[in-house]
């Protein structure tokens, strides 16, 4: 007899667990929460910062020029002149975003900056081979930063 109430006590231990595991799931009203989206207003600010980064990256093709000549002068003088503010606007940009595009917008900040470093240090090696490389990287990382702004289409009314 003791036995069964041993297992009686069991079952109805686990019958209470599954009862309020379904309880608090169904909680929600059955509705998923809503994916979080920008305002009007954050968008126009975001427009602001990525306008600003994009104005660096309509200029690469004059970077490119310097470096198909190995011009070491001017390649150094673009990377810490018109090239010197993009890490705060990068960064500026990646705090107006939502949480994934920030996390990702803040790692892509973090290599951009380390193909100008790595860019920096082989014209000052003057190595042509190793500061087209980093180039390349920059171009391909800020574009992908740029891909991460968000459209009319993320905003809520």
């Amino acid at each position: 007899m003791e036995r069964f109430r041993s297992l009686a006590r069991s079952l109805m231990g686990i019958f209470l667990v599954a009862i309020a595991t379904l309880l608090v799931s169904c909680s929600s009203g059955g509705q998923a929460a809503a994916p979080p989206t920008y305002s009007t207003e954050q968008i126009a600010q975001i427009a602001v910062y990525a306008g600003r980064i994009q104005t660096s990256k309509d200029r690469l093709p004059e970077l490119a020029g310097y470096i198909r000549e190995e011009n070491w002068a001017n390649i150094d003088n673009f990377i810490h002149g018109p090239l010197g503010e993009l890490r705060e606007r990068m960064n500026r940009l990646a705090f107006q975003l939502l949480p994934d595009d920030k996390a990702e917008a803040l790692k892509l900040s973090d290599k951009i900056s380390a193909d100008l470093e790595t860019m920096s240090a082989a014209v000052g090696a003057f190595d042509g081979n190793r500061t087209n490389a980093a180039y390349i990287n920059f171009a391909k990382d800020l574009s992908t930063l740029l891909n991460l702004v968000p459209t009319e289409e993320s905003v809520v009314d």
